[in-house]
């Protein structure tokens, strides 16, 4: 395949570009900056062939579609990687703007020259959750599943929420359309850096580099649905050492569970806890993602 890559310079896009080289496939790889030299010098000489980069802005839709236009073997897919990801070093109108222009500017401009397979970024936090205000948030029911009420409040949140609302528009406007929003949670190289960032506030989970990068080629290569889908996208364990407060951190120590973790620091934050979801596997993540595995054929801790 020919994927074009956007946002392939920051932390998660620069390595789904190397896992989509690593595996034959071609790729325009475009960023609001360019690609850094730690990047591109790592990049073998024999896939080095495979790769064009350019600088681009994506909130400007005609410099996005002179590049589509351009590409001289077509596009097979369209990742979507690029954007501001959180609410807390921008102003909260640039966070917002940027995310949905840009986002809209890629899926309505791809689909509008017939690119058919389109990914996005989008976030655990659409329903609503890192970066909401002290007291506000409250789940219906966990553990959480893509049809849980989205609630979002921040600017990020905001926007990842109307980045799939987009996502949906399009491909009900479009027969044949598909595209795949991947709710990622915190990005780590693995469970060991994941600990050291694993807060209550985020239930506790994160998702690798590698598990990413295959739910994004999967994404686009995976049959058996169409439309829009939204995918949870995270790791199937917990990711805490500890006990039950959010102080007790101590690296190695495992037995706590994840309902034990709900009940002492969400309690009277969620209305109903599916226990039977815990009931063989009690450090089981608060997050769902039984329709990844099923839909795409993702798997979390087999994706290398």
């Amino acid at each position: 395949m020919h994927i074009l890559l956007t946002g392939a310079a920051g932390k998660v896009g620069s390595h789904v570009l190397k896992y989509f080289l690593n595996r034959g496939h071609s790729v325009t790889a475009l960023d609001v900056v360019p690609l850094p030299v730690s990047l591109t010098s790592s990049v073998p000489e024999s896939q080095a062939k495979l790769l064009r980069s350019q600088v681009i802005d994506l909130t400007d839709f005609k410099a996005y579609q002179a590049i589509l236009e351009s590409s001289p073997e077509g596009i097979d897919g369209v990742v979507h990687l690029g954007a501001i990801p959180d609410p807390l070093s921008h102003d909260p109108r640039i966070v917002h703007n940027n995310n949905v222009t840009s986002s809209y500017n890629v899926l309505q401009t791809s689909m509008a020259h017939g690119i058919t397979r389109i990914v996005q970024a989008s976030s655990v936090n659409a329903p609503g959750l890192s970066f909401g205000p002290e007291g506000h948030l409250r789940f219906d029911s966990l553990p959480i599943r893509e049809e849980h009420p989205s609630r979002p409040e921040d600017p990020y949140a905001l926007s990842k929420a109307i980045c799939e609302l987009q996502a949906s528009a399009l491909c009900r406007y479009t027969p044949g359309l598909r595209i795949a929003s991947l709710r990622f949670h915190m990005c780590c190289p693995d469970y060991s850096t994941a600990t050291t960032g694993s807060r209550w506030q985020d239930l506790w989970a994160w998702t690798s580099f590698d598990a990413c990068a295959s739910a994004c080629l999967l994404a686009l290569t995976s049959e058996g649905w169409e439309g829009h889908e939204a995918f949870n996208i995270v790791a199937p364990e917990i990711c805490w050492e500890g006990g039950v407060s959010p102080e007790s951190k101590e690296f190695g120590k495992l037995e706590t569970t994840a309902v034990q973790l709900v009940e002492y620091s969400w309690k009277g934050k969620y209305d109903a806890l599916d226990e039977e979801w815990w009931k063989d596997r009690p450090r089981r993540s608060l997050w769902d993602s039984s329709k990844a595995e099923r839909l795409l054929g993702w798997d979390h801790d087999n994706s290398s």
